[in-house]
């Protein structure tokens, strides 16, 4: 899994998820949870990875569909974590770049669900 992510996405994003997956004890001890859908997506606007291809990714290895991904960025969107913007292809449909906010962007990935 973190090999595709690698090779599909990039270095540093299967850095972060490294990161994350070192401190899971710590993450998953605090008062909120975050399901992996939702840390991919932040993990992808902190990257500023484009939609489809965090959840391409994540349906071809078995995470969860594109539509639990949709509305996992809808959900975070509208906590004011994640923006999107429209960036437009040669052809077809504008694809979404995930875009983390400030505090997102700043938040330590050791107490990332704490600090949210």
């Amino acid at each position: 899994m973190k090999q595709t992510l690698r090779e599909e996405i990039g270095d540093d994003i299967a850095a972060e998820l490294d990161e994350v997956l070192a401190h899971a004890e710590e993450i998953s001890n605090s008062n909120e949870y975050l399901s992996i859908v939702e840390i991919m997506l932040i993990l992808a606007a902190r990257n500023e990875v484009f939609l489809y291809d965090v959840s391409k990714w994540g349906e071809d290895t078995g995470i969860a569909s594109k539509a639990t991904f949709s509305r996992a960025k809808s959900a975070l969107e509208d906590a004011s974590l994640i923006e999107t913007e429209k960036v437009p292809p040669d052809i077809g449909r504008p694809r979404l770049r995930l875009i983390a906010t400030d505090e997102l962007a700043t938040a330590d990935l050791k107490t990332l669900s704490t600090e949210i």
